[in-house]
């Protein structure tokens, strides 16, 4: 048996009390807890109703007063047909403690794209996704319990960090099409979205709580041990230097640091201290990184990486505009021609985002 707790996003009393009657006509619940940051109606009849400051302080003040060691999240910008309800809780009462399931919900008759929750894509997924549609999800108390719901600025981001913690401890998450209720898009894109920030501290949670190993399985560990740590923990600086958060970038890199001299060292120490306001040294680790790229063009099998750029002419004519430009001392086209180079040496960093976000526009 669950704890249905009823997130009220929909900013209409109609509709919590159109979501808590489904639920209390399913009868298999052993409490339904709306969680609001209005005050309960006059009229509402059933279940307990928590006021309060935010949605994240009511969640959390839910999960600590639930009957149940099993909870059903539902938000309330779902729409549910009439047997939908009935449906899911068929499904997830037979499922352990142990199984998260996620409601894959439908945006203008089309299935929201649903992010893999394990510990070999949680990276990717990151990466991947920025809307995460965690609506309508079964999970455990325990898990939600031991989110610090201080450290976490949305619902959404609270039951991600929920889920992964639990992927940590070895417990399973499902995406389930059983039933998909419809949500208007643009409320999927508000409720959903996951912040720079969010995502950053997402990705803190997992590599805290889980081994490097697990996080980037598919890497030649057991030919290529420290090189595979230190590919991993570049994917690491790159995002967390993706997500802004420069200093967390800056740890993962020096963890690599001591594995492994690669050319992604220097690019992404140089990216580093461009997004902390050093753009001269910068430039110096980007031309570092370019002649480590250089000399790693041909792998001669002590290496599991291979760096095999297809477009050296623009390679070699970024350099010379990046060679032009500081001569000229106009460190930051210097920055842009260098950068613009490496990106071109390797799709690491277009992989991962930074190409994009963490290195000023080449100017044509």
């Amino acid at each position: 048996m669950h704890s249905a707790i009823v997130i009220d996003d929909s900013g209409s009393h109609s509709s919590v009390q159109d979501t808590v009657q489904m639920l209390s006509d399913v009868k298999s619940f052993a409490d339904i807890i709306v969680v609001s940051r209005r005050a309960s109606p006059d009229s509402f009849p059933q279940g307990i109703w928590i006021t309060a400051e935010s949605l994240v302080d009511g969640l959390s003040q839910a999960t600590a007063v639930a009957a149940s060691k099993r909870v059903l999240i539902v938000n309330t910008t779902l729409a549910f047909s009439f047997t939908d309800l009935s449906k899911l809780v068929a499904e997830i009462e037979n499922r352990s403690v142990l199984e998260h399931v996620i409601v894959t919900p439908t945006a203008d008759d089309v299935a929201t794209d649903m992010p893999e929750i394990s510990p070999e894509s949680i990276v990717q997924s990151l990466n991947r996704f920025d809307i995460w549609p965690l609506l309508c999800v079964s999970t455990s108390r325990y898990a939600l319990s031991v989110v610090q719901s201080d450290k976490v600025e949305s619902v959404t981001e609270m039951i991600l960090h929920a889920l992964i913690h639990s992927i940590a401890d070895g417990d399973t998450v499902h995406s389930s099409n059983l039933i998909s209720p419809l949500i208007h898009p643009a409320a999927l894109e508000t409720i959903s979205t996951l912040s720079a920030a969010a995502k950053a501290r997402s990705l803190q949670l997992a590599v805290d709580k889980m081994n490097i190993e697990e996080l980037f399985p598919n890497h030649n560990w057991a030919s290529f041990s420290q090189e595979s740590a230190a590919a991993a923990y570049h994917s690491l600086a790159a995002l967390f230097l993706r997500f802004q958060d420069s200093e967390i970038a800056a740890q993962c890199l020096s963890c690599s640091e001591r594995l492994e001299d690669s050319p992604r060292y220097f690019a992404l120490q140089g990216l580093i201290q461009y997004a902390q306001g050093e753009t001269l040294g910068a430039v110096a680790n980007l031309v570092s990184s370019l002649q480590a790229y250089e000399a790693r063009k041909k792998n001669d099998g002590t290496h599991y990486l291979n760096f095999a750029p297809q477009d050296f002419d623009t390679i070699k004519a970024r350099m010379a505009e990046g060679l032009e430009a500081l001569n000229k001392r106009d460190n930051v086209r210097a920055l842009a021609s260098f950068s613009d180079a490496v990106f071109n040496f390797d799709s690491f960093y277009r992989d991962y985002g930074v190409a994009d976000t963490a290195a000023p526009k080449l100017k044509q």
